[in-house]
């Protein structure tokens, strides 16, 4: 009895969230990128009732962003439902996606929620296509160029794999011709579909230290009109809501995973409770 009852408190201990987190809608997804970090694995496609659940959870519990995420979060029919239902809760909301499947429906609902959009530009043309193993590059650049004559906030995202430092200069180039005023650098990170990719994915040690002095010349040449930021999320760990409802805190590789809270086993406590006091 006092084991069950030290595992029931210690379920019940919410822990301390940051201000955003990264809310995975769903682990499935349109592309096929070399280094993802959350590849399928293949669980359900969460309904919008239990993701609605976990939002209001978030919400209540410290947390004041959501930044939808995958996957691709744009192929889950109710993404455009959960971004209008964190703003009717009084959150704010980000998104990151490839920008394959944007609809003018969700463009219409990210301004109308203020959400802040990332969409991922890995290089030219034919690099794009192949890092995302799919024909995505002109899709990708409608939805951009489609968010951006919306006046949605829009930012790009792009990362750095072995060989190909010259993607820099022209994810650049396209922002300052497109209107967009800031763009992140990720260097590749072993893990996920990484993980099978690192021979030919992973940065040297003179690479890391090329982009990160070409990134501050970039910066120095374009301050006041583009935003140029150097990121590293290997560097710490960020919390993750995974499509099945678990909250993880995730590093740079799987087996550095730690299990922080599994928020759906507070309803079904909740439940049981109910239906014990019932009986």
């Amino acid at each position: 009895m006092s084991r069950i009852l030290s595992e029931s408190r210690e379920l019940l201990t919410i822990p301390k969230l940051p201000s955003m987190i990264c809310f995975r809608v769903t682990r499935f997804c349109n592309a096929r990128c070399g280094f993802c970090l959350a590849p399928p694995d293949g669980g359900k496609h969460p309904p919008a009732s239990a993701l609605k659940n976990r939002i209001q959870w978030l919400l209540a519990n410290g947390v004041r962003t959501i930044h939808f995420c995958g996957g691709e979060p744009t192929i889950h029919h109710d993404l455009p439902k959960l971004i209008a239902y964190v703003k009717s809760l009084g959150g704010k909301s980000k998104m990151t996606s490839n920008g394959m499947a944007i609809s003018d429906q969700l463009i219409e609902v990210l301004y109308q929620c203020d959400t802040a959009v990332k969409i991922s530009l890995h290089g030219d043309k034919p690099h794009h296509n192949l890092i995302l193993g799919r024909d995505a590059f002109d899709r990708t650049v409608d939805s951009i160029k489609r968010l951006v004559k919306a006046k949605a906030e829009i930012s790009i995202q792009s990362t750095v794999v072995h060989g190909q430092l010259s993607t820099v200069s022209f994810v650049i180039d396209f922002c300052l011709r497109n209107g967009i005023r800031r763009v992140s650098f990720l260097p590749f990170i072993p893990r996920g579909m990484g993980d099978l990719h690192r021979t030919a994915y992973t940065l040297t040690g003179p690479e890391r230290r090329e982009l990160s002095k070409l990134i501050s010349e970039k910066r120095r040449e374009n301050l006041g009109r583009l935003d140029i930021r150097l990121l590293d999320f290997s560097a710490s760990p960020i919390y993750v809501v995974e499509p099945d409802g678990r909250i993880i805190l995730e590093s740079s590789t799987e087996a550095l995973d730690r299990l922080v809270y599994e928020i759906d086993s507070l309803f079904e406590t909740a439940v049981l409770s109910v239906k014990g006091h019932s009986l």
